[in-house]
């Protein structure tokens, strides 16, 4: 599976559980499936990521996963960290004509940018908490199902300048 969806899954995974968290009978990992569509076995392989980066508590057998720290403490970056690999967003491709200029040089020229690219979506993921995506989240919500809406207002926190 691509980072980009892996991340995106786990990023998914912990806004269910930080909304549902008050509500064990939505933490099962069929119904987080349901909410990504996906397969429940994803889901307990995402929420296996997560526990070994010390970003959720589970435990086998039961149904009651937690996030382990407050949202605020927890960042995207944390996230992005707890999936497998060696989480490069960008990764050159090594198979080219060695023969040729361009191809016998691409890989270092790209690398180098790569890395820059890299380090700097990482130090912006590091500004975004949980505790924002959240808050987001429920902001789209509360504006697009209104039928909904009056039970995530509380989780939306004004952004201070």
């Amino acid at each position: 599976m691509k980072q980009s969806v892996q991340l995106s899954d786990s990023v998914h995974v912990m806004v269910y559980l930080a909304v549902n968290q008050d509500n064990p009978d939505e933490l099962k990992s069929g119904r987080i499936a349901e909410s990504i569509q996906t397969n429940p076995s994803n889901v307990r392989k995402i929420m296996g990521n997560l526990r070994k980066a010390g970003l959720i508590i589970s435990q086998q057998g039961k149904v009651a996963p937690k996030i382990a720290r407050s949202l605020s403490d927890i960042s995207l970056l944390d996230i992005f960290k707890s999936l497998p690999g060696d989480n490069q967003l960008l990764q050159v491709d090594a198979k080219t004509n060695m023969n040729c200029p361009i191809g016998a040089n691409i890989q270092d020229t790209l690398q180098a940018k790569y890395l820059e690219i890299q380090e700097l979506a990482e130090a912006e993921m590091a500004k975004t908490s949980l505790s924002d995506l959240v808050s987001d989240l429920s902001r789209n919500i509360t504006i697009n199902n209104q039928d909904v809406a009056k039970d995530f207002e509380h989780f939306i926190i004004e952004k201070r300048a």
